[in-house]
């Protein structure tokens, strides 16, 4: 048997180096030249990669040159490139979007809209679609729009106000139908991103209690009346506290019927252990990284060889310990123009 390997190795100075291993069968006992394939011993099922479409990286992708642009979409989604399965994208603005905005600012929804989304998200979103059709897209809100909020903002955490979860989750049917009116299906959509975290950009806080009371309540059975395919994904946050909060959501809050997964962040670290234990709690709810990168404080740009080494060890791990996808964050960024006046503190 003949394999391809591509190898990236900075001492080396190998950057995605092609080469041809042949493996033959062998008797003999040389144990560090042999691999051992068992068919009859499976995992879990892999999904793919992905990377996030965010407004910021929509924009750089529409105003370089379009030869660049093509370029770079290509090795991200061509089949016989990286072949990226997934894209991640915001519901409303995130901290990587060029303005803080929301669909609609009236409690009956009539002024609703993608405005916003139609100059650069949609448009790259489609170009993406003419390499790979079977593109499968993961929306995260972070943040309803303000005024169903207790603090009033987009900003700084904040909760969502009981009195409107009925029409948050119309909201969000809204906006999956109105992405659907372009040919873009929204296959995934998580609940909250970040739920945990008070940030200087958009969140919104949720316990596990609450994000278990809006799916099971209002986001399942308002998506099931109007016939939306979607499915959601709880927590998509960190992995130190993953375990707990899958339990205390999934089983302690009787979710396990309205959730098809768990997604998470990486940047707290491996924590692969609890990983597994979710795979043994939950063997049919899929696992999904939905968010990491290398670029913010924890990582120097000058550190090349030991970012790519942790990062590397990050996906393969993830995977030995029964995740189905890893989705990555920006698939590209100009890095000297952040994109609003708050990020320039970070």
């Amino acid at each position: 048997m003949e394999i391809k390997k591509i190898e990236t190795n900075l001492k080396r100075n190998l950057r995605l180096h092609s080469s041809k291993v042949k493996f033959m069968p062998n008797s003999r006992r040389i144990e560090n030249q042999i691999i051992r394939v068992n068919p009859d011993i499976t995992f879990q099922e892999i999904l793919g990669f992905g990377g996030a479409l965010t407004q910021s990286a929509c924009y750089v992708l529409s105003t370089i040159r379009k030869e660049l642009s093509d370029e770079i979409l290509d090795e991200y989604f061509s089949k016989d490139k990286l072949n990226y399965q997934f894209a991640r994208i915001s519901i409303g603005s995130c901290d990587f979007s060029l303005n803080s905005y929301s669909y609609s600012y009236k409690n009956d929804l009539s002024d609703f809209n993608i405005n916003n989304d139609l100059k650069y998200v949609i448009p790259i979103i489609k170009t993406v679609q003419n390499r790979n059709m079977g593109l499968q897209i993961i929306s995260s809100p972070w943040s309803p729009p303000k005024f169903m909020k207790d603090n009033n903002s987009l900003v700084m955490g904040g909760k969502l106000l009981s009195k409107y979860k009925k029409l948050w989750a119309n909201y969000l049917v809204k906006y999956v139908q109105s992405y659907k009116s372009y040919g873009i299906p929204i296959s995934y959509m998580t609940i909250q991103n970040e739920p945990n975290a008070k940030q200087l950009w958009e969140s919104c806080l949720y316990s596990a209690t609450e994000e278990a009371d809006l799916l099971k309540n209002y986001l399942f059975p308002t998506f099931k009346e109007h016939g939306l395919k979607t499915k959601f994904l709880i927590w998509d946050h960190n992995k130190d506290i993953v375990l707990e909060r899958g339990i205390e959501t999934l089983i302690d809050n009787n979710c396990l019927d309205y959730a098809s997964g768990i997604a998470f962040h990486w940047y707290t670290g491996g924590h692969f252990e609890s990983l597994s234990k979710l795979r043994d709690l939950f063997p049919k709810h899929l696992l999904l990284h939905t968010e990491g990168c290398t670029g913010y404080s924890h990582f120097k740009p000058q550190d090349e060889l030991f970012n790519c080494e942790m990062y590397a060890n990050e996906i393969i791990e993830d995977f030995n310990h029964g995740v189905n996808a890893f989705i990555d964050w920006n698939i590209v960024l100009n890095y000297k123009r952040w994109t609003k006046p708050y990020q320039k503190l970070l």
